[in-house]
């Protein structure tokens, strides 16, 4: 099974893909916002893709910002176009770690997805073990 990984901002959105196993995320590609959905739809066909991870903006308190708001809604547009299940994942920590990472900021977008989608894979090994 693999699963996509989303940095969905209001330009861009950055995304990821995990290894089969689950075990990996890697960088993807950026997709201009204004074409974002059908796009995703796309690679989620040609990839065998099973779920869809989304990065959550949620305030350092953890609450919803008008952002949130904004990815939610289109998580469910992604959700009813590829009949996928779209999870939601906090992304809080992701742009601390975007920032040690060397070169971050060329492909900010797409390390952004890889990292909200790493850090949802580590979590669900954890879980499962």
């Amino acid at each position: 099974m693999r699963i996509l990984g989303l940095d969905v901002g209001e330009k861009r959105v950055g995304v990821a893909v995990s290894d089969e196993s689950e075990m990996l995320a890697r960088e993807l590609e950026i997709v201009p916002a204004n074409n974002a959905v059908s796009r995703i739809a796309v690679l989620a066909v040609n990839m065998g893709v099973d779920e869809i991870v989304v990065g959550l903006p949620l305030t350092m308190k953890g609450t919803d910002s008008e952002q949130t708001k904004k990815v939610r809604e289109f998580g469910k547009k992604l959700e009813e176009t590829t009949d996928l299940s779209v999870i939601f994942f906090d992304e809080r920590m992701s742009t601390a770690m975007l920032k040690k990472l060397p070169g971050g900021s060329k492909n900010k977008d797409s390390l952004s997805a890889q990292i909200i989608l790493q850090n949802y894979l580590d979590n669900n090994s954890n879980t499962q073990t």
